[in-house]
């Protein structure tokens, strides 16, 4: 079969190792490598193993796509990679791999925001869902961001985490309860809405930025308290009534921009909007709600060239 556009993504901005092949926007392939227990035992992603991890593997993953893509290296038009952000080794890891494969094949090479991959992550299989302007949440591990979007090119960013972003408060916060790495997926998998009565701090005004260390530091604190005086902890009150608490922060400025700006429409990317609660409680803000599938959620190497396929068709359309 005979493609107008293929594009090869590459993802390596922290421990999965994923590559896709996008032919005229459909995806051919998608696969994702990671080795999840050699970080699991240390309870946390560690970055000299995970770029590691990267070079072993990214050559098998490409030929693996490129095999159940059923084309060859030749046919690829594009070539798109993260560029930031991420942890530094990972990221250029992968930026190597792209650029030697984009000197060999004698093709362009595309740098892509990770983050905004992910806030496109919702249109996928979908383009045409795209409609402007949107909000777009934007919730990993590292970042925790609001976007404004009026088209693919410009857009700016309304609020943002200015210390931990939710995903790095869930997992250490399950951490401190000695819950299963990672944490975020712990709290949510034994949530329990009626245990959410646990005392907990003030949540911040509206248009102030997303932060999320004063909760972990003060769970942190009652948890010490409470083994200091052997008092017994109750896991799933205290965890459940973090995570509620976590989202509750998060709808709270999302209600507040969406009405200041008037939108009607809102986009969630990113690995927390896996998250079965968060997806739950957006669910019932009252305009259209654009959710990305849970297979997208997490890094891959598909949003990469989505973003880059939506890219080359502005580029296109404009001249």
């Amino acid at each position: 079969m005979a493609y107008k556009k293929i594009i090869i993504g590459i993802e390596t901005s922290c421990d999965d190792t994923s590559i896709a092949i996008i032919a005229d926007g459909k995806i051919l392939s998608n696969k994702t490598f990671t080795k999840f227990k050699d970080h699991q035992k240390f309870g946390g992603i560690i970055p000299e193993l995970a770029a590691r991890n990267h070079a072993n593997h990214l050559l098998n993953v490409f030929n693996d796509v490129l095999k159940e893509a059923k084309i060859t290296s030749k046919q690829i038009d594009y070539i798109a990679y993260t560029a930031y952000p991420g942890l530094i080794g990972c990221l250029h890891t992968g930026k190597v791999f792209a650029k030697t494969l984009a000197l060999v094949l004698n093709k362009p090479l595309i740098k892509i925001n990770h983050m905004l991959a992910h806030a496109f992550s919702f249109s996928i299989e979908k383009s045409d869902s795209i409609k402007y302007p949107f909000l777009c949440l934007d919730v990993s591990g590292g970042h925790t961001i609001i976007y404004l979007f009026k088209d693919l090119n410009k857009y700016r960013i309304i609020n943002q985490s200015n210390d931990d972003a939710v995903g790095e408060c869930l997992d250490k916060i399950g951490r401190i309860l000695k819950l299963p790495y990672p944490g975020g997926i712990s709290l949510d998998n034994q949530f329990d809405p009626k245990q959410t009565s646990f005392p907990l701090i003030k949540h911040s005004l509206p248009q102030k930025p997303f932060s999320f260390s004063g909760i972990k530091t003060f769970i942190t604190n009652k948890l010490h308290q409470a083994e200091q005086k052997n008092e017994p902890i109750n896991k799933v009150l205290i965890g459940s009534s973090a995570l509620k608490w976590c989202f509750d922060e998060i709808m709270i400025k999302l209600n507040y921009y969406i009405s200041r700006y008037n939108v009607q429409y809102l986009a969630i990317g990113g690995g927390v909007a896996a998250n079965s609660l968060l997806r739950n409680e957006i669910k019932k803000i009252p305009i259209n709600v654009e959710l990305v599938d849970k297979k997208y959620c997490g890094d891959n190497a598909a949003m990469i060239a989505h973003l880059t396929y939506l890219t080359i068709l502005k580029k296109e359309n404009s001249i």
